[in-house]
């Protein structure tokens, strides 16, 4: 009988100690699982960081790659904006250029150099043309010191768009490149381009070529910005514009 009480306890002790290796096996279980969940959710928070990685990346290449492209494309399609903005401006005895500066009051104000009107006073009429159509312009400021002049034309020609109607951009440094558009012997609407060779407090020299009928018309940054004032040319690339903001000293109140 003995012998029967010592093998039922065996099997009991054996019974517990089975339980408790199960119970021991079933908490490691969940301690397991409870780790891979751990895993997974920072492997998951890592993963998230790349994808929102790799879209800020794939944002800053394709950013890069339209700067790129638009670089590559050089100045065609800021001439083509500027050129809308640009007009041949005839007298009886001068032709030259002039572009529009800015708008106020339902009035277009063309900036021109002061020798295309010279003849023309305050208050005379001068003719501003561009492809498809012309208007009567009237001189509403001049400077003789700084070769400027100013036209006011009724209306907003169609298409052009101010191109000086927030005045003092960056001042130009030598090196930078430079567009030009005029209308040279009367070649309306005649793009050139070259580097600022010089500037000083007076002056931006250039050597974009410009010819008689260039006077008076803008001289634009890359950014499509106008620096200055084509004023004098045709010397072996010697060509000078006045800073745009000389406009400020006499005729426009900046």
């Amino acid at each position: 009988m003995r012998a029967v009480s010592v093998v039922a306890a065996l099997i009991a002790a054996g019974s517990l100690a089975f339980a408790w290796n199960a119970h021991t096996h079933a908490l490691k279980a969940v301690s397991d699982v409870a780790a891979a969940m751990n895993k997974v959710s920072t492997l998951s928070a890592q993963v998230q960081a790349v994808a929102k990685d790799n879209k800020s990346l794939a944002v800053s290449v394709e950013a890069a790659q339209k700067q790129l492209r638009s670089r590559d494309a050089g100045f065609a399609p800021l001439a083509s904006r500027v050129l809308k903005s640009v007009f041949t401006i005839e007298t009886d005895r001068k032709l030259g250029a002039g572009f529009v500066g800015w708008f106020s009051g339902g009035n277009t104000y063309l900036v021109t150099a002061n020798h295309v009107i010279a003849g023309s006073g305050t208050g005379d009429a001068v003719t501003v043309m561009r492809k498809g159509g012309s208007w009567s312009g009237e001189v509403v400021g001049t400077d003789l010191h700084d070769d400027l002049a100013v036209v006011r034309v009724s209306g907003h020609p169609a298409g052009a768009r101010a191109l000086w109607q927030k005045p003092f951009p960056p001042k130009p440094q030598a090196g930078d490149q430079l567009l030009l558009i005029g209308s040279p012997y009367g070649l309306e609407g005649t793009v050139t381009t070259g580097v600022v060779s010089r500037v000083t407090s007076k002056t931006i020299q250039t050597d974009a070529a410009a010819n008689p009928g260039n006077s008076g018309g803008p001289a634009v940054d890359k950014q499509g910005r106008v620096v200055g004032i084509l004023v004098s040319g045709g010397g072996e690339n010697l060509n000078f514009a006045v800073p745009i903001a000389k406009l400020c000293i006499s005729l426009r109140s900046c």
